[in-house]
């Protein structure tokens, strides 16, 4: 006599099975993160809530993120691949963002520390 599977034993498998999927997907992503200076008389100091995103070749964004109290940015879930950092260093929406290539691998993809104005 076969033992029927209970609605535990599968909620089980469909949350285990959840899991697998979510870790599948952040493994072929990276976060991009670095740090923003500014110039400010006496030497460079960290420039705070600076907003900066990752945008494609095609114009496609990835959400934003605004530097930390140390000038810290972290922008997580980018895939790997080659795009544009765009800096906002205007508040001014019209004016272009400052723009770098950088080329995104994992885990993680660190740039060089930028003096913004």
């Amino acid at each position: 006599m076969k033992k029927r599977a209970t609605t535990s034993t599968l909620c089980r498998i469909a949350a285990y099975c959840a899991v697998f999927i979510v870790m599948l997907g952040s493994a072929r992503a990276a976060t991009v993160r670095g740090q923003l200076n500014r110039p400010n008389g006496k030497g460079i100091v960290p420039a705070a809530g600076v907003c900066i995103t990752v945008s494609t070749p095609k114009g496609a964004r990835f959400p934003r993120a605004c530097s930390d109290f140390n000038g810290m940015y972290y922008l997580p879930n980018v895939p790997p691949g080659d795009y544009l950092l765009e800096i906002w260093t205007s508040p001014d929406p019209k004016a272009p963002p400052k723009q770098q290539n950088i080329r995104v691998v994992e885990p993680y993809t660190d740039i060089q520390p930028i003096t913004v104005p």
